[in-house]
């Protein structure tokens, strides 16, 4: 794997967690993750729409996609949504390493039934054993954070 890639990709996730602890203080300032979430997309759908102005990428579409192409962006809506609720109740590192093992869930099980368009592939030894040790990383993220609440509920 070329190592630019690979650290362009670490840097994403590092954007990504990044991300997730602004929106969190956005959400408190505007009292709504609602509200934080259409910002954010606010925000970004106009750097998207510049970008693509300015033809950085120098493609424009030939025709309007299938609408059900779009529906990646009600699920970015969604996850941008649902990561914001859980990083405001359990925190950012909890939110994105559970968000990272649905991703990886996800990687594994469309490719091996063939969703979405996706070759069938079947998971590989290797992925397996990644998911399943992201979901052990999961689970004592969420044992120290239950174990912080009754320390905190103890001392109050």
């Amino acid at each position: 794997m070329n190592l630019a890639v690979l650290l362009g990709t670490l840097g994403a996730g590092v954007g990504l967690a990044a991300g997730l602890a602004f929106s969190v203080r956005l959400s408190g300032a505007l009292g709504s993750p609602l509200a934080a979430t259409l910002v954010n997309f606010l925000v970004g759908g106009v750097l998207m729409v510049v970008l693509w102005g300015l033809g950085l990428d120098g493609a424009r579409p030939a025709q309007f996609p299938a609408a059900w192409m779009l529906t990646g962006g009600l699920l970015g809506a969604a996850y941008v949504t649902l990561s914001l609720l859980v990083a405001a109740r359990l925190g950012v590192g909890f939110s994105t390493v559970a968000v990272t093992l649905g991703q990886l869930l996800g990687a594994l099980v469309i490719p091996a039934l063939g969703w979405l368009g996706q070759t069938r592939q079947a998971p590989t030894p290797g992925g397996l054993l990644s998911a399943a040790l992201l979901a052990v990383a999961v689970a004592l993220l969420a044992s120290d954070r239950q174990q912080g609440e009754a320390t905190g509920a103890e001392t109050r």
